[in-house]
């Protein structure tokens, strides 16, 4: 064996053992400073739809939902009269308006497609998708007519941000809805969901059914 190939060999050795350890420090920093990354990028989401709002209703006056890409929901366990802190605020983006009239009720079971993802990192730059309908986490898959495959659950089943989208949203909507920590895991880690999650679920409701 000529020292030439030797050489070679030694130099692939060394760019793969290079390549392996920045892979794991990117694993490992993944999820560095998680809670504060999440809160910083939640803030940003809500700045931005609380923005959009307020556009909307300054050139629209009442009819402005029907002319915004964006809401914002409140934690539906809250009093009528309770001031809603920023965890409790709930933005949207209106990615699909439907067509239906009505909206399911808490006891309602609802039929939807979902993908739910994590905040965006480097090594996922659309957010880790942990949650999907479907057997491929892409929007084709999941939301396209030939593809998609809607689950069914009883609304009050869900976790407080996903049950709150639900009983506002109407046969055909599909929303990209951000979900604080506060209305979804909280400082409970999953498997696959670290504690302090922001989670970042599009949603389109199919059907609804009242109880039996």
């Amino acid at each position: 064996m000529n020292k030439t190939f030797l050489l070679l060999l030694s130099v692939l050795a060394t760019l793969f053992a290079a390549c392996s350890e920045e892979n794991d420090d990117a694993t490992t920093n993944e999820y560095n400073n998680w809670k504060a990354r999440n809160e910083a990028w939640f803030d940003e989401q809500l700045a931005t739809a609380r923005q959009a709002v307020a556009q909307a209703q300054a050139d629209y006056g009442d009819d402005w939902q029907a002319h915004s890409d964006w809401l914002i929901l409140r934690n539906y366990t809250l009093a009528p009269s309770a001031q809603a802190t920023h965890s409790d605020s709930i933005p949207v983006q209106v990615v699909q308006h439907g067509t239906g009239s009505g909206t399911p009720l808490y006891t309602d079971t609802a039929s939807v497609c979902y993908l739910g993802r994590l905040m965006p990192t480097d090594l996922h730059p659309l957010g880790y998708p942990f949650s999907f309908t479907g057997t491929y986490p892409s929007d084709e898959q999941v939301f396209g007519e030939a593809s998609r495959a809607p689950v069914k659950s009883l609304v009050s089943s869900n976790i407080v941000g996903f049950s709150t989208a639900l009983q506002q949203m109407h046969i055909g909507d599909r929303w990209r809805v951000f979900m604080h920590p506060d209305v979804a895991y909280g400082a409970n880690a999953t498997t696959i969901i670290p504690a302090y999650s922001v989670l970042d679920f599009t949603i389109e409701l199919r059907a609804y059914f009242k109880p039996q």
